[in-house]
């Protein structure tokens, strides 16, 4: 073993059982916060509104395949979504995760699902289609991952993974508030690994099914912020802090909601030029449009 090889394993991070045990994550100051986006952007108003879900469930595919190293860009994407047409000298693997992160979305929007192991399993499902074995979707792993830009090692046996995950649902159902029980569910998830791949769009599919679930507005990752997404999430692996990723999450949350504000706003001002327009139009003689 050379010098090299030698510094590289005193560095490796093991799994860390104790870190599924910290399930207070967010302070009473910031769920307060939360809690206030979340009356500013109801998620029934969102829901009712077929250009929010469109607008917005396309930034959460851009996104989450962003943060992935897909090498589609909003065009590529809004073509491939629209008219399902695959972008020239791209990859065919970044088409499919595109339209598979798609297709969970639609389970999302379209289906009242539960934070369970099963939910879990068939959004992967989803998810891992034609991204990795039929053999290996919806299954626990069987062989050692490495994480690139990381010292962790995630555990490498199923039996020990089922155990985990196991563990880690027992203790996110006890979890009341609905903020901790996303951010619980989503860094544990990837911090577990369970799967050969697709653990983190996973995971951030599982983050909006809490939140949907608790009738809180759904959580759109922001593209300007990817990087400090990866930064945090590998922080969490090592260290087992919430403290970067609650940053994170607090500030993509805050962005979407003032997005929808905005779009209200810009609404209604519409809403009242129409009106006004209207009145005018019948003070005018001869208008084109009598009534």
């Amino acid at each position: 073993m050379n010098k090299k090889d030698i510094v590289s394993k005193q560095r490796m991070i093991k799994y860390q059982p104790d870190f599924l045990d910290n399930r207070e994550i967010f302070t009473k100051e910031e769920t307060r916060f939360l809690e206030e986006l979340c009356r500013k952007a109801p998620l029934d108003k969102f829901l009712n509104n077929q250009s929010y879900v469109e607008k917005f469930g396309f930034d959460f595919i851009y996104t989450s395949a962003l943060i992935e190293g897909n090498t589609y860009d909003k065009l590529d994407t809004q073509a491939l979504i629209e008219y399902g047409r695959t972008a020239g000298g791209k990859k065919y693997s970044d088409a499919k995760m595109i339209l598979n992160l798609r297709d969970a979305y639609g389970q999302i929007i379209s289906k009242e699902l539960l934070p369970t192991k099963q939910t879990l399993k068939d959004l992967h499902y989803i998810l891992s289609a034609e991204m990795v074995a039929d053999a290996e979707r919806a299954t626990p792993r069987d062989k050692e991952v490495a994480i690139t830009g990381c010292d962790y090692i995630p555990l490498s046996t199923k039996a020990r993974l089922d155990q985990e995950l196991n563990h880690l649902f027992t203790i996110s159902e006890a979890i009341d508030n609905p903020f901790d029980q996303a951010l619980y569910i989503h860094n544990n998830l990837a911090y577990l690994q369970y799967f050969t791949d697709c653990n983190k769009r996973t995971a951030r599919v599982m983050l909006n099914v809490v939140l949907k679930q608790a009738n809180c507005m759904i959580y759109i990752p922001d593209e300007e912020q990817v990087k400090a997404y990866l930064g945090a999430i590998v922080s969490y692996y090592e260290t087992g802090d919430y403290s970067l990723f609650k940053a994170y999450f607090i500030h993509s949350y805050q962005k979407v909601v003032e997005m929808i504000e905005e779009a209200e706003k810009q609404l209604i001002a519409c809403l009242k030029t129409r009106i006004l327009l209207t009145d005018t139009v019948h003070l005018i003689p001869g208008s084109l449009f009598p009534y």
